[in-house]
């Protein structure tokens, strides 16, 4: 338990596309099918009220732990530490959503924690550099799949709906949420929200683009990949609909 809470980082760099990682996609895939296939029970049994109480549970653990984690091994540094990540506000947000119900929670919840989750499941280049397994890998993909699951079961069971109001909203809350961190990025010299360097690929962009450049393009990237978002999820809503009303015509 010593070694596997261990504070002292040994450079390991986890191997993307390796067994370990395509086991972990598994997993994240095998939940959000069975949400998807399981959401007429999900939303009509307390089958779904246990799913919520589970999820939260164990975001708020992972959440909890982390932060204990951080404060206990010695790690903690202010550039790194601090619940400022997307994916960190999206989960704390996301946990919110599932005890509250509130509008407001599920939109950030969901425009950032899909999109977050499957790119930091699908591309874990940032993860703490210590040797897998280790509780910091364990916390990431545990905290990111929860993520991407709970975030699925509030659109699929829940049935929330991505609509201009909600993209107006995110878009408002995202660009003066990033406005704030960037300040707080040049000044305590951090990277947060990667909006002072990216986590891959650098030295392409170090090679084409001035640090303010690269700020000003990850700013407009994070916007359009909002909208895309909202894209995808209203040619969605276009579907289920063409299939009610031919159910229904059917009938």
């Amino acid at each position: 338990m010593k070694y596997f809470f261990r504070g002292t980082p040994d450079d390991f760099v986890f191997p993307i596309w390796s067994l370990t990682h395509f086991l972990i996609l598994a997993i994240a895939f095998v939940g959000v099918e069975f949400i998807v296939l399981k959401k007429d029970r999900l939303k009509s049994t307390s089958m779904g009220k246990i799913f919520k109480k589970i999820m939260i549970i164990i975001l708020v653990l992972q959440q909890v732990s982390l932060y204990l984690w951080y404060g206990f091994s010695g790690y903690f540094t202010i550039q790194e530490s601090l619940p400022f990540y997307n994916c960190r506000v999206a989960i704390i947000f996301t946990i919110f959503a599932l005890g509250t119900d509130k509008k407001i929670f599920k939109n950030v919840g969901c425009y950032w924690g899909v999109a977050g989750a499957i790119l930091a499941l699908l591309l874990p280049t940032d993860l703490d550099p210590f040797s897998f397994p280790h509780y910091t890998n364990i916390s990431f993909f545990i905290g990111h799949i929860g993520l991407l699951w709970s975030t699925i079961y509030i659109l699929v069971v829940e049935e929330y709906r991505m609509d201009r109001k909600s993209l107006r909203s995110i878009l408002h809350f995202t660009n003066i949420y990033h406005s704030f961190i960037y300040i707080f990025n040049i000044v305590t010299k951090s990277n947060y929200c990667y909006l002072v360097e990216t986590p891959i690929a650098k030295a392409f962009f170090e090679k084409f683009m001035s640090p303010i450049a690269y700020s000003l393009t990850a700013f407009l990237a994070f916007n359009i990949f909002i909208i895309l978002i909202y894209g995808v999820a209203k040619a969605i809503y276009k579907t289920l609909d063409i299939d009610e009303d031919l159910a229904k015509f059917a009938s």
